[in-house]
C-alpha cells in the first residue's frame, strides 16, 4: 500500500533526526514529486518545514551531498517566493551552509539578510537563531556586540538557549577583558549540562575554554568525565568539535587531535575544498586568551587544597561565595571539598562545625539554584547531622524546606511527614506562624494523594493556632485567610460544596482586608464559578 504524503513528510522527518540524515533524501524527493505531481494545500506547510529541517543538517553531517544540498536550497526559495513567505529560513540555511563551507563573504551576505527578514511560521526557533547570531558576532570580531546582542530578552520555550548562550559568550568575555563574567557564564552554563552525556557540542565549547584560560587541569578533567559521549547519539560535527578541544586540551595532538583531523577529512571531501582541515589546525595550535582566570575567586581551590587545612579554607571560601550570592561558585567549591573528604587524611582535618556549615552552604546553594535532587540531599545530610545546640525553630526551617521540596517532586506522602515534623518543631519553639504555615502545607500535601481526613484534621490544627494569634496582626489575618482557603479546596473534594464556597468567600474576605488582590481575586473567580455549578 503507496504511503500517503502526510505519513511520507513523517517517515522523512524521523529520518532526518536519525544517525544518517542522508537516508531521509530519497523518500524526501519522492514527497516532494508527490506533492508537485497533486498538490495538497493542507501538506504544504509540512512541506516547507521539512526541506529547512533537511538543509540544517548540511554542517552536521557530511555523508549529505554538497550539490543536492544547494539544489534543495533553491527549490526552497522558489517555493517560499511563490507562496508568499518571508525568506528567513532560507537566508538562516544559506549563513549555515556558507558559514560551514567557509565562505566569509556570502555567511555575511546571509546573515545580514537573515536578521533583516521577518519572522514567520518557518523561521526557525528563536532561541537557537540567537546563538547562531552569537556564534557569527564572535567569529567575525564583534564581541561587544556580541555581548549586547546576547542581552536581548529573546523569549520562548528554546530548551538550549539558557545553556547555550553562555558558553557562546565565552570567548567574547575574555577579549572584552571581561574576565568575571567569562568565569561565571562558564560556570553557569557548565553546571546545566554537566550531566547531560550528548551536549557534547556544548562541552567541547566548555573544555576549549578552561584550556585557553590557564585551566588545563580543569579541562582535562572535563574531558576525561565527557569522553563516553563522544559514542553517543550525536552529529558527526558534534564529534569533531569535541576532538579538537579534547586535542586542545593534551596539548594540541594524540589521538583526539588525529580523530578531528580524519574526521574533518570527511567533511572536506564532500565539500570540495580544505577549509574544515584548515579550521582544526588552527584551532588545535590556538594560543592562550589569558594566561591565567581563576574561575572560583579568592585564589581558586587547587591550591588551597596541596595546604595542609585546606577542607577549613575551602568550606570558608565556599560559604563567603553563597553570602555573596555566587551560588554557582559556593557549589562547585563545596562539591571539590566534599571530594576532597573521601581522603581519610583530608577528612581528620575538617572540624565537625566546618562540616556543618558546608552541608548548609550546600543546602542553601542548591535551594537558590532550584536543583531540587540535589538540595534535598543536602537537606537530609543537614538532619543527620545536625549540631548538638541545634534548636526547634532551625529542626522546623529545615524540615519545612524538605517537605516542599519533595513536594516539588511529586513525593507528596513523604513531604507530608516532613511538613507535619517541621510544625511540631514550630510549635515547640512558638513561631505561630511558621506553624500555621507548616500545617497548610502539609494539609495541601495529604489533599494531593487523597487523604482528605488528614488534611481536615491538619486544617483543624491550623486553625487553633491560629486563634492564638495576635487579632491585630495582619500576618494573622493572612494566615487565617491561607486556611480558609486550603479547607476550601478540601471540602470541595470532599463533595460539600456550600461549605466550600463559605469558606472560599470568608478567604477572599480576609484577603481583601489586608489588601492581598490577587488572592482575593482568585478566591473570588472560585466562588463563582462553583456557584454557577452549584445552581446547575
Amino acid at each position: 500500500m503507496e504511503e500517503n504524503l502526510e505519513d511520507l513528510i513523517a517517515r522523512v522527518d524521523t529520518l532526518i533526526f536519525g544517525a544518517d540524515p542522508a537516508q531521509a533524501l530519497e523518500p524526501f524527493d519522492r514527497a516532494v514529486a508527490r506533492y508537485d505531481a497533486d498538490p495538497d494545500p493542507d501538506q504544504l506547510d509540512s512541506l516547507l518545514t521539512t526541506f529547512g529541517y533537511l538543509l540544517l543538517q548540511f554542517d552536521e553531517y557530511p555523508a549529505l551531498p554538497r550539490g543536492r544540498t544547494l539544489q534543495l536550497l533553491d527549490d526552497l526559495e522558489r517555493r517560499h517566493l511563490a507562496a508568499g513567505n518571508s525568506l528567513r529560513i532560507v537566508h538562516f540555511c544559506r549563513w549555515t551552509i556558507a558559514h560551514h563551507l567557509g565562505q566569509r563573504e556570502a555567511a555575511e551576505a546571509a546573515y545580514q539578510a537573515w536578521v533583516a527578514a521577518p519572522r514567520d511560521d518557518f523561521a526557525w526557533c528563536e532561541g537557537c537563531e540567537q546563538i547562531y547570531q552569537l556564534i557569527h558576532l564572535i567569529e567575525t570580531g564583534r564581541p561587544a556586540e556580541a555581548v549586547l546582542w546576547a542581552a536581548m530578552d529573546i523569549s520562548g520555550s528554546c530548551h538550549r538557549q539558557a545553556k547555550s548562550v553562555p558558553a557562546m559568550l565565552l570567548p567574547a568575555y575574555v577579549r572584552l577583558g571581561e574576565l568575571e563574567s567569562a568565569a561565571d557564564a562558564h560556570l553557569q552554563s557548565y553546571r546545566q549540562v554537566r550531566d547531560e552525556p550528548d551536549d557534547l557540542y556544548l562541552h567541547a565549547h566548555h573544555i576549549r575554554f578552561c584550556a585557553l584560560t590557564g585551566n588545563s587541569e580543569r579541562a582535562r578533567e572535563l574531558v576525561q568525565r565527557h569522553r563516553d559521549g563522544i559514542d553517543a547519539d550525536v552529529s558527526r560535527y558534534d564529534e569533531l568539535l569535541f576532538s579538537v578541544a579534547a586535542g586542545l586540551a593534551n596539548g594540541g595532538g594524540g589521538e583526539y587531535a588525529d580523530r578531528a583531523a580524519r574526521i574533518a577529512a570527511e567533511f572536506d571531501r564532500r565539500n570540495g575544498n580544505t577549509y574544515q582541515s584548515e579550521l582544526v589546525a588552527c584551532l588545535l595550535a590556538e594560543q592562550p586568551w589569558v594566561e591565567s582566570l581563576t574561575l572560583l575567586g579568592d585564589g581558586g581551590c587547587d591550591e588551597q587544597l596541596t595546604g595542609r587545612p585546606p577542607a577549613k579554607a575551602m568550606i570558608e571560601m565556599a560559604h563567603r561565595m553563597h553570602l555573596a550570592d555566587r551560588n554557582i561558585q559556593a557549589v562547585e567549591i563545596g562539591e571539590q571539598v566534599l571530594t576532597a573528604l573521601t581522603d581519610p587524611q583530608v577528612f581528620e582535618l575538617a572540624e565537625p562545625e566546618s562540616l556543618h556549615v558546608l552541608r548548609n552552604v550546600l543546602f542553601a546553594a542548591y535551594l537558590d539554584l532550584d536543583e531540587p535532587e540535589a538540595a534535598l540531599s543536602q537537606a537530609e545530610l543537614v538532619l543527620a547531622n545536625a549540631p548538638a545546640d541545634a534548636g526547634p525553630d532551625w529542626y522546623g526551617m529545615v524540615l519545612r524546606k524538605k517537605g516542599e521540596l519533595l513536594e516539588g517532586l511529586n513525593r507528596d506522602h513523604e513531604a507530608l511527614e516532613s511538613l507535619v515534623a517541621a510544625a511540631a518543631q514550630y510549635g515547640r519553639a512558638g513561631q505561630l506562624h511558621e506553624q500555621v504555615a507548616a500545617l497548610r502545607l502539609a494539609a495541601q500535601s495529604a489533599r494531593h494523594v487523597s487523604e482528605l481526613e488528614r488534611a481536615e484534621e491538619l486544617l483543624t490544627e491550623a486553625t487553633a493556632v491560629v486563634d492564638k494569634l495576635p487579632a491585630d496582626d495582619p500576618q494573622s489575618t493572612t494566615s487565617d485567610a491561607v486556611v480558609h482557603w486550603e479547607f476550601a479546596l478540601v471540602r470541595d473534594l470532599q463533595g460539600r460544596l456550600p461549605e466550600a464556597i463559605d469558606l472560599a468567600t470568608v478567604s477572599a474576605e480576609l484577603y481583601e482586608s489586608v489588601g492581598q488582590v490577587e488572592s482575593a481575586q482568585n478566591a473570588r473567580g472560585y466562588v463563582a464559578d462553583r456557584t454557577a455549578k452549584l445552581r446547575l
